[in-house]
């Protein structure tokens, strides 16, 4: 990591690469995929520059995630948690109560 980065663009630089190599994508592909030139996203992960916003979306969704994967606390549990609080939401009234009293007890 270069000395000049932030913690915040070094999370950006790391995600990026996380979510494009679950892609299989190589920065190369990425990089024209995105209309750039062959280098862009490699030396965007050297932390040579930043790119913007508008870009970093875009490259999220070519990866095939989403902003709110891309930015949670924790991208290798995100499908298990939205799983899981999509299941609660389809829950009876009842059913939710049920689970928040077994929540309670795991404690």
């Amino acid at each position: 990591m270069k000395k000049n980065i932030t913690r915040e663009r070094q999370f950006l630089i790391n995600r990026l690469g996380y979510i494009r190599t679950r892609a299989n994508l190589s920065a190369r592909e990425l990089s024209q995929r995105l209309g750039f030139s062959i280098a862009y996203i490699a030396k965007f992960e050297n932390g040579d520059f930043s790119i913007p916003a508008e870009v970093l979306l875009n490259a999220i969704e070519i990866c095939g995630s989403t902003p709110a994967e891309f930015f949670s606390d924790s991208i290798s549990e995100y499908t298990d948690t939205k799983e899981v609080a999509e299941g609660y939401l389809r829950l009876s009234d009842e059913g939710k109560d049920t689970i928040k009293d077994l929540i309670k007890k795991l404690k």
